[in-house]
């Protein structure tokens, strides 16, 4: 995808797969799960492609036709959830 960058804050035992208009996303080192919505759907294919945060909170906005500010904290949100469950690593909150 163009404009994108690797970025190392997927963490290594991390799997995922896409299940009609929803991801699973699963840690496998600690076996819990997480199931993402549509919108998260949106969100976690970007990121785990390596999509730079603020390219990811302007495609929602456009997206979803929401306000960048809203895009943004929402990104955040979903971000700290997943970290939480060490689904991405805390190098992914900045």
């Amino acid at each position: 995808m163009p404009g994108t960058q690797k970025q190392p804050a997927v963490s290594a035992s991390v799997t995922w797969r896409k299940t009609g208009e929803e991801a699973v996303i699963l840690n496998m080192e600690t076996s819990e799960y997480y199931s993402a919505n549509e919108t998260g759907t949106f969100i976690w294919e970007l990121f785990s492609a390596g999509t730079r945060p603020e390219k990811i909170a302007a495609a929602l906005a456009g997206e979803y036709g929401i306000t960048l500010d809203q895009a943004e904290q929402d990104l955040a949100a979903f971000l700290k959830d997943l970290a939480s469950l060490k689904i991405v690593t805390p190098k992914a909150l900045k």
